[in-house]
């Protein structure tokens, strides 16, 4: 039972990459000149396992920034914090930035332009000169190859790297009370001596305590864990026997 619970987890989430990667080809046909067809769905195709990248060339392909109608020819990544990441997308003549999580991408201009202060914050630089710092001729721009080849070490359901702490809610996130999945076990209804959980403050307030507890940050190898099943509870049952 419980293998055909995750296969057909595995197979819906299949399905929904299979789908997006359909809609991209579709919007490329319409986007770009044919001589530049091929090239773009090949693109497409080598990272047609990394959501991420899909989400980025979707939004690409739809919006059609600065209404120039070119293939993607190369995706390369910047700096991530706290799973999103600044991307560069290279076309046949121009370079583009862009903000990228699990959940979207989010146009910020082109190559080397000036960002707000209040997103150059979002990933830690101080100044436009932190960023430029670290920004590359595009001629000396590298293939991002995380979704190529590989397994990144990343939280396959928010994105954040190992060792930052997930989205509240994720399905990954292990509870530091219990050890089991967070988002599926009966602690924050105990901490916060409530019923249900349904408002913003409520929130807050757990938050408030998970951290003062301690947040477990995410490792590469975390899995939805269920209370009764971890290793920190099997170890308690070990020292009351």
């Amino acid at each position: 039972m419980l293998r055909s619970t995750i296969s057909g987890n595995i197979m819906s989430a299949s399905q929904q990459l299979d789908k997006l990667i359909k809609e991209i080809k579709l919007f490329i046909r319409y986007a770009v000149p044919e001589s530049e067809i091929a090239e773009a769905c090949a693109l497409v195709d080598r990272y047609r396992n990394h959501r991420r990248i899909l989400n980025l060339l979707r939004e690409y392909y739809v919006a059609l920034p600065d209404a120039r109608e070119e293939a993607v020819i190369r995706i390369t990544e910047l700096v991530q914090r706290q799973g999103v990441a600044l991307f560069v997308l290279t076309t046949t003549s121009t370079a583009h930035l862009y903000a990228v999580s699990v959940d979207g991408a989010v146009w910020l201009g082109e190559y080397l332009g000036e960002l707000d202060p209040e997103i150059l914050a979002l990933w830690g630089f101080t100044d436009q000169e932190e960023l430029s710092n670290i920004c590359v001729p595009t001629t000396d721009l590298e293939d991002y190859v995380g979704g190529a080849k590989g397994k990144r070490d990343e939280c396959p359901a928010c994105g954040v790297e190992e060792g930052e702490y997930h989205f509240l809610g994720c399905l990954v996130e292990v509870c530091p009370w219990c050890e089991g999945q967070l988002s599926k076990c009966n602690c924050r209804f105990e901490q916060l001596e409530v019923d249900a959980v349904d408002n913003e403050e409520q929130l807050e307030r757990f938050l408030d305590l998970l951290t003062a507890k301690g947040r477990i940050p995410f490792q590469r190898h975390q899995a939805p864990f269920y209370p009764g099943t971890s290793g920190g509870l099997d170890r308690e049952d070990e020292k009351e026997s």
